[in-house]
Order: C-alpha cells, then structure tokens, then sequence
C-alpha cells in the first residue's frame, strides 16, 4: 500500500537530503550534477544564481513535482509576493510633493573568481575565432554582442590605409560622365567584361531619371556608376593629390557608404560589384588590398558554381550562360594577374576549373549589337593567361624537385612554343594599345620560361638562357618605359604591371651577374635584320635597361606614394652601375659602330673587327607553325611617338630560341611536368 505524505509535511521539508530527488532547473538545463543544499545548490552559488535556484522556493524541480495541489499552492504564494513587491516599488516611486524622488542605492555586481575565470576563457576563445559570433544559448556570457556584416569583414581585411576625409557630393550631371564612362569601356571593359553594357546604361538611366524607367535607383546602380568613374579617373591621375586623383578617391569614398547593400555573397550580382572594387585597387594599391579581394571574389565565385559548366538538364538563357562564363574567366585573368605579379599562390587551381568554356559574345558579331563595344580582346587575354597560370603552377607550386637539364629544356621549349602560337593569333585589326598590351605579356612570358625557379635552379641556367633574359628584359624595358610617360596610356598600367617590372628587373640583375663578361662581350640579333644594322654595345643597353626599370618603379612612388620599390633596386643595381660605366669608358663607343660585321661562313655568326662576337638566333617565321600574323604587329612605342604605325615602318621580329633549344621528340615528359597540350587558343578558332 502507498504511503500517503500530508500537506504540513510537503511544505516543510527535511533540510538534510542525502540524496537530491531531481537537479535544479538551472543545473538540469545545463545537465551539470546538483548536489540539492539548500536555500541553493552549490552550482547556483558560485555562478551568482542563489536567488533563482529553484531549490530555495520549490519543493522539488519543474516537472518532478510529487503533489500537484502542493505545486499549485506554492506558485500562487511565490506570484503573490511578486505582486506585492510590484506594488511597493511602484509606490516608491511616485515622487511626493515638494521631495525628490527617493533613489536606490546602487549595489556593486560581486563577480566571484570562478565567473571571472569564466568570462576570462569565453574572451579568449572569441579572439581566437575571430569575428565569429557568440551562439546566443550561452546564457552566462554577455559582454559580446557586436554584429559583423560581410561587407565590413571585407573591407576591414581589405583597406590598406583609411581613405581621406572628403565631402561626399552627388553625382555630376550625366553629360560630365559620358566621357569618364566612354574611356572606362573603350580601354578597361574590352579586357574585362564581366558585366552588360546594357545594364551599365539601365543604371545610369536610372539615376538620372529618365522618362523610359519609372523604376527608382537602386545601391548597386549607384556603386556601379560610382566605382567605374573611381577607376577611369584613377586611371588618368598622373601623381598622387591631383584632380583626378581626388576626384577617384571621391567616389570611392560615397561608395563605400553602399557597401552593405551590394557586397552580398551568394549573388553574381554581390560578385560584379566585388570585382569593381578589385579592378580599383590595381590603380590605386595605396589603400585597398588587392590580392586580399580578388581572393575573396574567387571564393564567392566558387560558392555559386560559376568554376564549373553548369548540367545538361539546367534550364538557362543563353545570355544568363554567357555572363557566368565571362565573370568567371574575368576572375580567373585577375587572380591569376594579381597572384604571379605578387609572387602568391593562386586561389584555386586549373583542375578545378578545366571545362569552363569562353563566352560567345566576343567572338559573335551580332548586328542587333552594334552600339556596344566589341570584347574581343578579352579573349586573347585569357588564353595568355592559361598557359602563365600552367607554367607558373607547375614551376612553383606542384613540387620543389629539381628537374634534369633536359627535362627542363623540353618543357621550357614547349611552353615558349605556346606562347609563340598564342602571339600568331592576335590579328593587326586590334588596336595600337592592345597590341602593345599583347607583346608585353608575350615579353614577360618568354622571361618567365627561361628564368630560373624551384624546379630549375639558377646554377642550372645555360648560357642561352642568361642571353635570352637579358634580350627579352631589354626589350620589356623598352616598351614598358614610354607608357608611364604617357598618361594617355595609363588605362593600361596597373600596381601588378610595376610589380612584373620589379621581377624583371631582379632577373636582369642576376643574370649580368652571374656572367658580366660573357654577357657584355657577345652581342645578339635577330637572323631578319640585315648585316648593315650593327648590334648596340651591350654595356650600354645594359645600363639603359637598369635605367628604365628605375624609371618604371618610380612611377609608384609618384603616382600611389610607394618608393620602396625603387630605393631597393636602386641598391641592389647601384654597385652594377658603377661596373657598367668602367666597361664603357674602357672600350670608347666608336668602336661598336665603326663597320658592319663580318660574317663567320663556317658558324653563321658574325664578328666585329674589334673581337665583339655576335650570335644570331632563328627569325620567328621560322617554327614550324603559322606565324603570318606576327610580322603585322607594331614595335615597341616610342617616348616622343605613341601613334599607331605607318605602312612603312618596319615590323617587329620576335626573339626565339634555336632549333636545338629543346631535347628530342621521343624523350619522355615525367608526370605532370607539362601544361595541358589540348590548348584550342581563340585565333586559330575564328580563323583570324
């Protein structure tokens, strides 16, 4: 039979249990051992939470309750006496006449050392997550409740320096952008369109209220316009503190302040406004990171499948297809630009993005398109970096196993093979500046090949490697020099193009050191010139190149107020300097141009009458593919002269290695010492 308890002996429990029949509400919720002491459990007293333990006013826990009335009559007495103390505070404060309202004392919190200790190691934690945000069933931990957007991550992690205080005013009138806008697409857009330029002049009407939208603008139509306008004025700013300079930093600045609204991720359209921000921070490296953004935009890009073909069975435009495809290869040339010219690792690699496809739209000439600007050029520009993006990962980032002198001249050959194919494509009809734009990146390609990296050390270089990146540096030199005198070239000039100088320039020095005499003493040319055109004095073009690279890394310093570049090369090439003017007074000028040389009928080179010899290499129409294209295209700019080429003016030969450069075809490639060979490059597609 049951033993019945009476009501006297519910309400006034034995004080001593030795055994608690159920936990406290808080310890049971925090499923922690309760040891049932009364008034409170010992866990409630050390956490400062003896007054709510449910030991102190209830007979047992919350749903444990062994009589049902006796729980009942417990809670209305426990809501009573809170209504009583309602009551009373609420008379308390009601002021009396001619009294001041009577004020509480103010206790001090008392924290015990376990607390402290507590919240001590939730902090640490936190720093260590960085800006994660605390769960919210932490119930003990109150002291972190900051909220952190995406966009203000981004731009915390991406701003070099914090931009200038500047009045934020509205945007011009639409006839002053025209021309801002016209320069953005004529030079920037053809190279990178991973936006329509429909939708570029929707948001511009739309700004500015045009009868044939009602819709209002929106953020993304403002920080477009804005973003684009900081790029083309950024782009035209000759020093830094100019008009154009602070015009840029103007928009950008009342950008900014649209951050939230369009830097979203899991949008193409939080993705297009990213990579605004990416191609800013090329033209003005002072105050944004761009290696930091273009990162954060491929991971944005790879978190909406944009790296890879989307399935047969998906339903999509046409036109919807195309954009993905451009965005991602826009992303792919700027990861790929910023990465190398940095010396950084990419931030996916090619494998992951293998089958994507070339958009259509450049390479069709849709007549119902004919206001808009032909994006051509952009597709030049990803194939280039394809075979960059190939050689470079599988020079620096595969593996650090030195490869054999032959196995490193047969991938070294098949690659320049490649780069030589992807320059026979590029058709004259292009404009001066591409073109120009074109044979840099072919210059600093064949410096890439031939230098030396992990794979190839630099006691491994032979001595047609040395002589070809001294050539091919002089060369670049040469044509990268002009184009940061001419501001009308600027669009062209980016922060990783003065790094690619940077690199070159540090290859140009190791090479004269390696070999000062040799280099200085055999003077090379091209098999097309003619016997009567007398090579220059090496010693002297040499000191020419180092001069120009200053130059090319001066223009950081007066342009974004960054000079390290140029005071480091300046010390490392200064004792080399010195070297070089003791050559040139040792051996008087007369003497390098006095004859024309004398041909070797046995060796096929030439010898000066003063002992300079004079090595030939193969003209470029001499490989065994197609190269028609190649002779069309313009020399290197000139200081005084950038205008397009007349008829009559002689083409440029480009400089390529002799037929026994490479090993023999049957040698055997080792595993993934080779890039991808199914390159299609978009000329020989188009049959251009």
């Amino acid at each position: 039979m049951t033993k019945t308890e009476t009501i006297e002996a519910l309400l006034a429990p034995s004080l001593r249990v030795s055994r608690p029949v159920a936990a406290c509400a808080r310890c049971r919720s925090a499923k922690i051992k309760c040891d049932g002491k009364l008034p409170a459990c010992s866990a409630c007293e050390r956490s400062g939470k003896g007054s709510s333990c449910s030991s102190a006013n209830d007979e047992f826990a919350r749903g444990k309750e062994r009589s049902y009335v006796a729980a009942l009559e417990a809670a209305a007495q426990r809501l009573q006496k809170r209504i009583e103390e309602a009551r009373t505070d609420a008379a308390a404060r009601q002021p009396r006449q001619g009294s001041l309202p009577p004020q509480r004392p103010i206790q001090p919190r008392k924290i015990s050392g376990v607390r402290r200790k507590e919240a001590s190691d939730v902090d640490e934690l936190v720093s260590d997550f960085g800006f994660l945000t605390v769960n919210a069933t932490s119930r003990d931990f109150h002291g972190f409740t900051s909220t952190m957007s995406f966009a203000k991550l981004l731009l915390a992690g991406a701003s070099k320096q914090e931009l200038p205080s500047i009045e934020s005013r509205g945007l011009p009138p639409r006839y002053a952008i025209t021309p801002m806008i016209n320069h953005y697409l004529e030079n920037i857009y053809v190279l990178f369109p991973f936006f329509s330029e429909t939708d570029l002049m929707s948001s511009l009407s739309r700004i500015y209220h045009e009868p044939s939208f009602l819709a209002s603008a929106e953020p993304l139509d403002v920080w477009n316009v804005r973003l684009i306008l900081a790029i083309a004025y950024a782009s035209r700013a000759q020093r830094k503190g100019d008009e154009d300079d602070k015009t840029a930093l103007q928009h950008v600045a009342a950008a900014r302040g649209l951050a939230s609204y369009v830097l979203h991720p899991g949008s193409i359209a939080g993705v297009q406004a990213l990579l605004l921000l990416v191609q800013y921070s090329l033209v003005d490296p002072a105050h944004f990171d761009s290696w930091y953004l273009i990162g954060m935009a491929s991971r944005l890009v790879v978190d909406l499948g944009l790296h890879c073909e989307p399935p047969p069975e998906t339903k999509m435009s046409k036109s919807e297809l195309d954009l993905r495809r451009r965005i991602f290869h826009c992303v792919y040339a700027f990861d790929r630009l910023i990465s190398m010219a940095l010396d950084r690792a990419f931030s996916f690699s090619d494998d992951s993005s293998a089958e994507v496809h070339f958009p259509d739209s450049a390479s069709e000439a849709s007549q119902s398109q004919l206001f808009l600007r032909s994006t051509k050029p952009s597709l030049y520009l990803f194939d280039i970096r394809r075979v960059q993006s190939s050689f470079f990962q599988t020079t620096r980032w595969s593996s650090r196993t030195q490869w054999p002198l032959a196995t490193a001249a047969t991938y070294a050959s098949s690659v320049s093979n490649d780069i030589h194919a992807w320059y026979a494509t590029i058709p004259a009809s292009l404009s001066q500046r591409h073109l120009v734009l074109f044979n840099l990146e072919r210059l600093y390609c064949q410096i890439l090949v031939v230098s030396p990296n992990q794979r190839v050390p630099a006691r491994s270089m032979t001595d047609l490697n040395r002589e070809l990146v001294f050539e091919y540096s002089a060369q670049f030199a040469d044509q990268l020099q002009p184009i940061t005198q001419d501001v009308g070239w600027h669009a062209y000039l980016t922060y990783a193009d003065i790094c690619r100088a940077r690199y070159v320039g540090q290859k140009f020095l190791e090479v004269l050191w390696s070999d000062f005499d040799r280099l200085l003493k055999t003077t090379h040319a091209i098999l097309e010139q003619p016997m009567s055109v007398v090579p220059l004095d090496n010693a002297q073009r040499a000191a020419n190149c180092l001069r120009k690279i200053i130059e090319i890394l001066d223009f950081a310093r007066i342009r974004w107020g960054m000079p390290e570049m140029r005071e480091m090369f300046e010390k490392e090439s200064a004792v080399l300097f010195s070297r070089l003017k003791s050559r040139q007074t040792e051996v008087p000028p007369g003497q390098y141009t006095a004859t024309a040389p004398i041909a070797n009928p046995s060796t096929g080179d030439a010898i000066l009458p003063h002992g300079v010899k004079v090595e030939y290499y193969p003209a470029s129409t001499q490989y065994s593919y197609d190269n028609t294209a190649s002779a069309q295209l313009p020399s290197p700019p000139l200081l005084n002269d950038l205008t397009p080429q007349s008829d009559g003016q002689q083409p440029q030969h480009m400089l390529t290695p002799p037929d026994d450069y490479g090993a023999s075809n049957n040698y055997g490639y080792p595993a993934g010492s080779l890039p991808r060979r199914s390159y299609e490059f978009f000329g020989n597609r188009s049959g251009q």
